[in-house]
């Protein structure tokens, strides 16, 4: 049985959305009536359009709809289409909050959005706005689900800016995943760190440097491996060359070799938190 036929059966027509590798998968019935221009012959056809769209729309765009991020965007101006009423960002910055205060930053590309509410701005123009994010379907290349924006208000004039770089967005995750497996992490609030410095630090870049130029679920277990030796208490760390993360693996455990073992966590809890994570995660490769 492949990963999918086990992934869909075990949340077959539950009202449950969970992350499926570089996307996210709604399982709710409902959610096939929410898609613009969306045509499902059937339910298992929405689940498969959602699949084969995994890591093909817009993720941040789709992190904020999903988990209801508030988040304002800028964007700069490209084309403005009066006879279709259109207007064109060639960039557009995200910027959100977690509900615990934290933020993030995104960005996608290529966005077109209705031209109400920006008649007087203008190509090259960048804005600040708010608006409404909704899901749509794609027909060119098969079906496929993307996410757009629609609905702005609080539109301003803003400077030139500058959207984050993937290295940027690659750290932005490993930050967050070094907080999410740390022991004090129910502690803290927001940016307030209770961690030492020099071991956050030393641990962020140990978990960059795994995989550069990339944040997948490699990452994510050589964390949790990290603060909970799960991988200890159940056998050890099985290395095999035929796994495509089998550099990584090396270097974990190496790693995790060279220093000693002062405490243990569960080994339940950190699959479950692996597994369920209290703010999503974009993989990046």
């Amino acid at each position: 049985m492949s990963d999918w036929s086990s992934f869909r059966k075990e949340h077959y027509g539950k009202d449950f959305r969970t992350i499926y590798g570089e996307g996210v998968i709604d399982f709710g019935r409902d959610g096939m009536n929410a898609v613009e221009n969306g045509s499902f012959r059937s339910y298992d056809e929405y689940l498969e359009v959602q699949r084969d769209s995994c890591g093909k729309n817009r993720r941040y765009f789709e992190m904020c709809y999903f988990s209801g991020y508030p988040a304002s965007f800028k964007g700069q101006i490209q084309r403005v289409s009066r006879k279709d009423g259109k207007v064109a960002f060639r960039r557009i910055m995200v910027e959100g909050f977690y509900f615990d205060g934290t933020g993030f930053v995104g960005k996608e590309d290529h966005v077109w959005m209705d031209a109400d509410g920006f008649e007087e701005y203008k190509p090259e123009d960048c804005v600040l706005f708010h608006a409404d994010i909704y899901r749509y379907m794609k027909h060119g290349n098969g079906k496929l689900i993307d996410y757009g924006l629609r609905n702005p208000w609080d539109i301003s004039r803003i400077e030139s800016y500058e959207v984050p770089t993937d290295e940027e967005l690659i750290d932005q995750q490993i930050r967050q995943l070094v907080c999410e497996t740390c022991r004090y992490y129910d502690q803290c609030y927001m940016d307030f760190c209770m961690a030492n410095e020099e071991e956050r630090e030393e641990r962020f870049q140990f978990l960059k440097n795994l995989q550069p130029g990339k944040f997948t679920g490699a990452t994510v277990l050589a964390a949790y491996e990290l603060e909970y030796r799960m991988l200890l208490q159940t056998g050890g760390i099985k290395l095999d060359k035929n796994d495509r993360n089998y550099e990584a693996m090396v270097k974990l455990a190496k790693y995790c070799a060279e220093r000693p073992v002062y405490y243990t966590g569960d080994v339940q809890e950190a699959l479950a938190r692996m597994m369920y994570p209290e703010k999503p995660r974009l993989y990046i490769e």
